[in-house]
């Protein structure tokens, strides 16, 4: 069961709106909403580690995108 804050009417409209966007109208959409998250998980490692380089914010935040210990030695 999903649990939701949307009111149906609101939820019927936004199907609405979907259904009529292209597919690359829909893509783009969720590749900006996936930016929007990753810099939102960005700023909150800076938020709680003012003192690391943004080099390290963005390595730490990339570890975050896989299972512990299952991240490229690269990394």
């Amino acid at each position: 069961m999903l649990i939701s804050d949307t009111s149906p009417e609101i939820e019927a409209m936004q199907s609405r709106i979907h259904e009529r966007m292209t597919g690359e109208q829909r893509l783009s959409m969720a590749l900006e909403m996936s930016y929007l998250t990753h810099e939102l998980a960005k700023q909150g490692l800076r938020d709680a580690h003012p003192d690391w380089p943004e080099k390290r914010v963005r390595r730490e935040f990339l570890l975050s995108l896989f299972p512990p210990g299952k991240a490229p030695s690269q990394l």
